[in-house]
């Protein structure tokens, strides 16, 4: 498979603080064979992937996608202004933030071209924002975060000047 590197498994086996042996055991590999894919020289075939997979605890997808070969990707960034609202919209092809300062009083509503399936993550920085999803409401001060489905109906209210970031992700 070009385009990939599954040396990761060497990084997800220690970070369960697992021996290579041990994945080998658990995984029903050779200890040779988790050394080859941990330093590059073969890529597993789509068995032990899975077998692999299922001791890390992820779909084989979520392995293959994690081993994708990645480039370096810019932000694109537009700035947001308007009387009571400034910040930047930081995005790139599948991950997007917002830096938003606020002045009280302001009402920050959603618009349904920036919800995809995501998820939401708002993070006050400072001040006081009352947030609500559909039904249901909740007042964050400086230093909390609600993470909510980005697709359902949400409004923030800028109950005392304030600065939050607001991340996109799947």
């Amino acid at each position: 498979m070009r385009g990939f590197d599954f040396s990761i498994v060497r990084t997800l086996r220690i970070k369960r603080g697992m021996s290579a042996e041990e994945l080998a055991k658990a995984a029903n590999l050779t200890r040779a064979t988790i050394a080859k894919i941990e330093n590059g020289s073969v890529n597993p075939t789509m068995g032990t992937v899975d077998a692999l997979a299922g001791v890390f605890q992820l779909m084989p997808s979520e392995l293959v996608r994690m081993a994708e070969v990645t480039r370096c990707e810019e932000a694109m960034i537009e700035l947001l202004k308007n009387e009571s609202i400034e910040g930047k919209h930081i995005y790139f092809s599948n991950f997007e933030m917002f830096h938003i300062r606020a002045k009280a009083g302001a009402t920050i509503k959603s618009d349904p071209k920036f919800h995809e399936n995501t998820a939401e993550i708002c993070y006050v920085l400072s001040g006081k924002v009352k947030i609500m999803v559909g039904e249901q409401s909740y007042e964050l001060s400086s230093g909390a975060v609600l993470r909510f489905k980005a697709l359902l109906e949400h409004h923030i209210y800028i109950l005392e000047t304030s600065e939050l970031i607001m991340i996109h992700h799947i």
